[in-house]
Formats: structure tokens, sequence, C-alpha cells
């Protein structure tokens, strides 16, 4: 699939160099890489036939179908193949040791934070030193995934977008934080202490997210007396949870509450229009009954896959109304109403005890969705640019545009149809994964 020009030799002596060096960017990235002849879905709004997408130093520098190839550029061959964004999981689990997701000390810990959990040297929990591509995850073409803090509580955390791959930990992170991750509904009742009931969650988060308001004004009066050079200027003590609800309450990040009953929806809504912060709707098994509301204050869903929405294993086995609450035709529903929708895999990577599955088959679940009234291209910008805008990252991936990262997957067929194989997959530019080797 891959072939150099003249310059192989010398950039196979700098990858040799660089690898002896341990320096943390590759020979690949540096250099500039032609992905020609192929079916280019940018994701921007063009699809473009026998098109070739430039990749330079990591970025996507050029695409189009008149691209003018420096005689320097290593080319992939993708004719008579679809080129597009790396795919987006938009909620994972993924990365995070099983009993680690959620921390039973209290309901309620927005200072926790998903990256300080997140594992992904070896073979993400299969090693110990380095970092490795998961072979399961990225043969699916998975180039960038949300982390978040379990579902048993009212408020886990922070969650943090990551890619799949980086020459090092901190070249992994996209976003962090990104979101406070909440939970209304039955996971985040318990038995062992309060909140019982729907009633004490949602008092529960109106009383911290209170509290955390009157943190901020207290921010609020030291920042600007300390800017008018008062000496007797004092901060209030440190609250690392209300730190992160501040940030929160001035719209830095946004709130995903994961729900699924249609009262738990509105309680969701009601509280983010209380205390006017960003809201994010995570599983939404019935939110196609209030897709109206959702699309008229602009708040976007998360749906678990299709092909098994249930993704709260406990709260299934009590409560068998849930299964009454299942629509194939969500995301359509969802889309046809102006909501934006993206799917998430709400998998998890379980180290020795199994591979990363189901991130693997995002492509096949967005296509199984078409087959319930989603367009393909609201298909694929499920798992593309409309997660990357959930995310708030689409400034850097999503699409093919110049100046994105050079997240890039080259398939040998139509996404959406089962048949197709994803052939290769670069992040940043550099190549990660090609299939057969």
């Amino acid at each position: 699939m891959i072939r150099n020009t003249m310059k192989t030799i010398e950039y196979s002596a700098v990858a040799v160099l660089s690898f002896l060096c341990l320096t943390t960017e590759s020979a690949w990235s540096q250099q500039i890489t032609a992905i020609q002849g192929g079916t280019v879905l940018t994701m921007a709004g063009e699809t473009l036939e026998r098109a070739t997408v430039l990749v330079r130093d990591g970025k996507i520098a050029e695409v189009g179908a008149n691209v003018r190839v420096p005689g320097n550029a290593t080319i992939v061959d993708a004719t008579g193949k679809y080129v597009m964004p790396g795919i987006i999981d938009a909620m994972t689990y993924y990365g995070i040791r099983p009993f680690e997701l959620n921390d039973p000390s209290s309901p309620a810990t927005p200072q926790n934070r998903a990256i300080q959990a997140y594992y992904p040297y070896g073979d993400f929990m299969r090693g110990t030193t380095g970092i490795s591509v998961d072979k399961n995850l990225i043969s699916g073409g998975v180039t960038t995934v949300y982390i978040a803090p379990g579902d048993r509580q009212v408020i886990g955390g922070q969650g943090a977008v990551v890619k799949t791959w980086g020459p090092d930990f901190n070249s992994m992170i996209v976003r962090e934080p990104a979101a406070i991750d909440m939970t209304i509904g039955e996971t985040a009742k318990r038995e062992d202490q309060n909140p019982t009931t729907r009633m004490g969650i949602a008092a529960l988060l109106r009383r911290i997210l209170l509290e955390a308001q009157e943190f901020s004004g207290k921010m609020e009066e030291y920042e600007t007396k300390q800017a008018e050079g008062d000496p007797e200027a004092t901060p209030p003590g440190r609250d690392l949870g209300k730190e992160a609800l501040r940030r929160l309450l001035s719209h830095e990040i946004p709130a995903r509450i994961e729900v699924d009953y249609l009262d738990d929806i509105r309680t969701a809504i009601r509280i983010a229009e209380e205390f006017g912060f960003d809201l994010i709707l995570d599983s939404g098994l019935g939110a196609y009954k209030i897709k109206d509301v959702l699309a008229e204050n602009g708040i976007p869903v998360v749906l678990g896959p299709p092909t098994h929405p249930f993704i709260i294993g406990g709260e299934v086995s009590m409560n068998a109304d849930l299964y009454n609450l299942m629509n194939e035709y969500n995301a359509a529903e969802l889309s046809d109403a102006g909501v934006k929708v993206a799917i998430g895999s709400f998998g998890f990577g379980f180290g020795s005890f199994g591979g990363a599955t189901q991130g693997r088959w995002l492509l096949i679940e967005a296509a199984y969705a078409t087959g319930y009234g989603l367009s393909d291209e609201d298909a694929l910008r499920a798992v593309t640019i409309n997660a990357a805008e959930i995310l708030g990252v689409d400034d850097r991936i999503g699409s093919l545009e110049p100046g994105k990262d050079a997240d890039v997957i080259v398939l040998d067929g139509y996404p959406l149809n089962i048949k197709t194989w994803v052939d290769l997959v670069m992040i940043d530019g550099e190549l990660v994964h090609e299939r057969g080797n």
C-alpha cells in the first residue's frame, strides 16, 4: 500500500536514529505524506473523488483533487478505497481499571479526574512500560476516545478526551478536563448511603452546585480586589471539588449527565437551566420522547450502541420497563428534529481479561442506525465531526481540513458496509496500524 520516493533510505535512517534516541516525535510525523487516489469523506461537507490528503508535520496540510505533491513525500496509494477522519468514541471507560471507575467514599466527587486513572502503558493495561497500540481498538479506526469516571455516583468526576496512541502520555491528551460526569437515575441511587431516591439525587446536586456558586462568588470578589491592588485581598480556602464546578458554572466545561427516563431527562434540563451550565446527555434511551425540547435548547445526546443500548447493566435487570423505552429509531428521530447526536460505545478495556471489542465496532453501530432511518451522512457524523463538536475538540479533530491533526483512516470499502475493513490508521501523522501487520 505504501511506496516511498527516492528519499526512502534517508527517512529510514531518520526513523532508526529517532528510535534509538527515544525522541518524542517520530520520523513519520516529521516528513510529508500524501494519501492519493481515494474517495475522501472530509466530514466538512464535501466528498472528493480520486483526491489527495497531504500531511505535513502531523497536521493536515491540504485536501483536494488537484493537490501538488512534493517530490520528497511518502505516498500512500488509496486508489479504490475510502479516506476519512479517525473514528471518535464519544463515551468510554476505556483504559481505566474496572474497579477504579467509582469512588465509594462519597456520592459526589467532582474533584476526581479520570485522567489520573488512565493507563495506556504496554498494550493498555497489559504491560508496564512504553505506550503501544491496542490492536482491538485501533483496527476499528478509533483514534480518539472520551474517558469518564463510572456512573454509580451522582457526580463521578472529570472526564477527558484522549488519543488512542501517542509517543508519550501528555501527547495523548486532547482536552482535560473535558466535562464533569454526573448520573441521574437508578445507578446513582445507593443502598449503603444517601441519596436513595431521585428526589435525593436532585437535592444533592442542587446543594453542591449552590455551594459551588457561593465559592465562585468569593473567588470573583478576591480576584477583583487583587486586580485593584487591594493588599488585604484574601482568597477563600482551596477546595478542589468547588474549583472543578466553578469551571462548569463559567462554561469552561459542560456537564455530561447520564439519563434514560423522561423524568430524569427533565430533571437534568431543569437543573442545567437553574444553574446556567452547558449540558450533554449520555445514554438517552428515552431522549426521542423529548426531542423537540432538546433541539430547542441545543442539548446534544451521546447515545449508547444502537445494537445494544442498555449500557446500564444493573438497571436493566431491575427495571424491565427500560425495554419499553428502547426505540431503534432514536438516533434518526433526534437527528431529524435537529438534535446533535454522537454514538459512544460506553465500552471498557478489561486489560488481561479482554480487549476493547466494543469500541472497534462503532462504524458497524453507525451502519445499523441507518437501517432505522438515520441518514448515511448523519451516521458518519455521529462518529466523527458531531462527536468532536460535542467533546469541544472540533478545532483539532473530526474532519479532514487543513490545520487539523492528521488522524486519518483508509478503508477498503464504503465505511458503512459491514464487509469493510480499516486498512490503515494514522494518528498525528504517524502510521499506527496497517491491516495484516
